[in-house]
């Protein structure tokens, strides 16, 4: 290829020295047989190209191989062979570090145990919705998902934050003032970005439409968890004084529970 009759057709292919010598080639090749609406055979055919790579003699012992194959496409192939491990540490580093916040700013330590399994529920539930929408992790859905547990986590993190400030006596009664003075602004809140994400309705572009569906999920599982469930198990599971009740209210609250326990009449059950 190299001789002088075939300089023309091949002289932006190969790479010269000073001294003539050949230093660096390229040449083109065909896959065949790849399915390309298959991701599987996509992986597969990288997988057996980087096998043929590494297994030339030229490339042992060598960080960059001097030997290689290079397309395009090589970047949605490799993006197809690493999202299954990325989504998963993507997952865990956000968990830990949303936990740890919650540990450093909520006003009480039991923050923590409300705030992992719930972000790592709506994570998990967010992947659901992309799958019940018939929808692929590709590149627009990857990156909504690293999005999505910074924005889940203001529907938390809002009702947290109110319910370890409120001054109300016992878990139930924080619970209940903690949805009467924050419920409706994070409802609001949610509200608009249902509203400023609907109009990707129209669009007929399957990048807006699988950000639409990312976003109409995140919204709706982000305020039924941070509205309904995470209320329900504060209630249940929250520590009846957080530190900030006034003392003298807390007594009156205690003495008031002792005085209808005695006025209430002994009941006895007969079993004969």
């Amino acid at each position: 290829l190299a001789v002088s009759s075939n300089k023309l057709s091949y002289e932006k292919n190969i790479l010269r020295n000073e001294q003539g010598d050949i230093v660096a080639s390229r040449t083109w090749i065909s896959m065949e047989g790849v399915d390309l609406g298959s991701v599987q055979d996509q992986v597969n055919s990288f997988e057996a190209v980087n096998a043929v790579c590494a297994s030339q003699p030229i490339n042992h012992d060598r960080k960059d191989w001097a030997f290689f194959t290079h397309d395009n496409v090589y970047f949605f192939w490799e993006f197809y062979l690493v999202v299954e491990d990325e989504i998963a540490f993507v997952a865990i580093v956000g968990i830990v570090a949303v936990s740890v916040l919650s540990f450093l700013f909520i006003p009480h330590w039991t923050a923590v145990f409300f705030v992992a399994p719930l972000i790592s529920m709506l994570y998990v539930d967010l992947l659901g919705v992309l799958k019940f929408a018939n929808q692929y992790i590709n590149v627009i859905a990857y990156i909504s998902l690293l999005m999505s547990i910074g924005l889940l986590v203001d529907f938390l993190m809002h009702v947290l934050s109110r319910f370890y400030e409120s001054k109300a006596i016992g878990r139930e009664a924080k619970a209940k003032e903690t949805l009467r003075t924050i419920g409706s602004s994070v409802l609001v809140g949610g509200l608009s970005t249902f509203l400023g994400v609907l109009p990707l309705v129209f669009s007929t572009s399957s990048i807006f439409h699988i950000l639409l569906i990312s976003f109409l999920g995140l919204v709706t599982l982000g305020a039924g968890h941070g509205l309904i469930l995470l209320p329900v198990l504060l209630s249940l599971f929250g520590p009846d004084r957080t530190g900030v009740e006034d003392e003298q209210e807390v007594a009156v609250v205690q003495e008031k529970k002792k005085e209808e326990e005695s006025e209430q009449p002994n009941e006895r059950t007969d079993f004969r």
